[in-house]
């Protein structure tokens, strides 16, 4: 029995099965390429097309960002490893928590127009260590050494991935180096402009505290 296929006319002796059979073969042969598509692209079995890739934090260090902060995070991608492994709990919470606010932070940083960077990781560390402490302080009042030990814990595992602080002295020469920069400040109102300097200057490096008492002295 003689049929056409519509799509290539090819005229074909065969029964009608084997006739659709061909007709649909020869209509796919005549498909363009998923990969000959202008905006596609093709992995394995799969046409994907191309997006415009929002580069993370994490995503953007772990890639070779900034080398500091690259380092760090790929710290805590390991650190959390081998809680898991080790069945840690404790320690795996307290890397996550760690996790979500540096996420969070990132947020906030992404719809204020700021960047992410090593600075502001450390910023958020130190951030955490500060309510570990306040935390310890309020629990041993109230006679919750239990509690007191968990936090102790989760201080000294933040405190892990802080970079080493400067000693009181190297930061009053930092402070002294800023003050002369500046030129003729001196007293209350100049306190914040020349902590802010410090802070920028030392990286996270110098406790808050510290900065503040040497900057008060030096400028009363």
């Amino acid at each position: 029995m003689a049929k056409t296929c519509a799509q290539g006319s090819i005229r074909l002796y065969a029964t009608s099965a084997t006739f659709s059979s061909v007709c649909i073969r020869h209509h796919l042969l005549l498909q363009p390429r998923a990969s000959s598509l202008p905006g596609t692209r093709t992995r394995g079995p799969q046409t994907l097309a191309k997006r415009p890739l929002h580069r993370g934090f994490a995503a953007t260090a772990a890639a070779g960002g900034d080398g500091s902060t690259a380092s760090l995070v790929d710290r805590l991608k390991s650190d959390m490893k081998e809680a898991m492994k080790a069945k840690d709990q404790a320690r795996l919470d307290a890397i996550r928590f760690l996790n979500a606010a540096i996420k969070q932070r990132e947020i906030e940083l992404r719809e204020g127009g700021g960047p992410m960077n090593d600075q502001e990781v450390i910023k958020v560390i130190q951030k955490l260590v500060k309510q570990r402490k306040d935390s310890i302080e309020s629990y041993r009042a109230g006679g919750r050494e239990d509690l007191v030990a968990k936090e102790q814990s989760e201080l000294s595992l933040l405190e892990g991935y802080l970079p080493a602080m400067m000693s009181a002295a190297e930061v009053e020469v930092v402070v002294e180096a800023v003050v002369g920069e500046l030129g003729g400040v001196s007293g209350p109102r100049a306190i914040g402009a020349v902590m802010k300097a410090v802070m920028a200057r030392t990286g996270g490096r110098a406790d808050n505290k510290t900065v503040s008492d040497l900057v008060k002295a030096k400028l009363k």
